[in-house]
């Protein structure tokens, strides 16, 4: 029997970014799963847990005030397969892909903070497109073959490369659009190392000692990516927050009341009213059947 991979991801406020997400990595992985991790434990108001349950995604429910690494390592626990990928909402893992070999200077970051300050976010106005366009001008991107990076993933994992491996470093790329001619940056020069994809053991698991970025503990042998066959994963966050300048200010306060033990802040009202206690729809919204409830009924309590 062939190893299984799973994919996880721990979400807050992401009906933008879902869709693409589950289209994308629903026909590769042997299973997905989300775990909702909102600030004090509040729900999503923006459509992403109704969004999880149309699509029929197992989803569980926590607090990222339990801090970033537990977050993590309980999303992998969710899994029942033997290797999970974690993936953020607006990263992709694409099966198929084409060679890119990436040249230039990435555009510095005074610059891109003066292109963004003219980028209505909040979608009042027209965006300046002229000035975004400039983001990522200073690189070239070259596409070239096509080939499976899937395949080779579980080249990896099945121990056709090599045997034991306990987690697999990959590359990500970071994108201002989705045409991949936009990088942020170089990954030849400047590869932004992951380690996401992990065997699924108890022993390994990602440190709760961290502020926002995750450390991985127990992995003894580790296969880092090359640049030719990867694997890689994609980020396009600058594509998918709509806000993107208060949301990473608010992710950023989020990560630092919980590293210094304080209450994490919220950006909305959360009081809905009655909400289901198994897939939190709330009760003035009309979806039908509960998709994760025993008996299929929605069972209301008050928030």
């Amino acid at each position: 029997m062939s190893i299984t991979i799973g994919l996880v991801a721990n979400v807050y406020q992401e009906a933008n970014a879902l869709p693409g997400w589950l289209e994308t990595h629903l026909p590769f992985f042997d299973d997905v799963r989300v775990l909702h991790a909102g600030p004090n434990g509040h729900y999503s108001d923006d459509g992403t847990i109704e969004l999880l349950e149309k699509w029929r995604v197992p989803v569980e429910f926590c607090a990222i005030d339990e801090g970033f690494g537990t977050v993590r390592t309980k999303a992998i626990r969710m899994s029942p397969c033997d290797w999970v990928m974690i993936l953020d909402a607006d990263e992709r893992f694409f099966p198929v892909h084409r060679a890119m070999n990436c040249s230039g200077e990435a555009t510095p970051q005074s610059e891109v903070d003066w292109i963004l300050q003219s980028y209505d976010f909040r979608g009042v106005n027209l965006p300046n497109w002229e000035n975004v366009a400039r983001l990522g001008a200073k690189l070239r991107v070259d596409i070239d073959y096509p080939y499976d990076q899937g395949v080779r993933l579980r080249e990896i994992i099945e121990g056709r490369v090599s045997e034991n491996y306990d987690a697999v470093a990959t590359i990500r790329r970071h994108w201002h659009d989705f045409s991949f001619r936009r990088p942020t940056q170089n990954w030849h020069t400047d590869p932004d190392w992951q380690l996401r994809t992990v065997r699924n053991d108890p022993s390994i698991y990602f440190t709760p000692e961290t502020r926002m970025h995750e450390r991985l503990i127990g992995a003894q042998k580790i296969f880092h990516a090359d640049m030719a066959r990867g694997p890689f994963m994609d980020h396009f966050h600058f594509s998918m927050k709509h806000m993107e300048q208060e949301q990473r200010s608010h992710d950023i306060a989020i990560y630092d009341a919980v590293h210094e033990g304080r209450a994490p802040p919220t950006r909305k009202k959360f009081d809905l009213g009655p909400y289901c206690k198994h897939c939190a729809v709330v009760k003035s919204s009309s979806f039908g059947s509960c998709g994760f409830g025993p008996s299929g009924v929605h069972e209301w309590v008050n928030p």
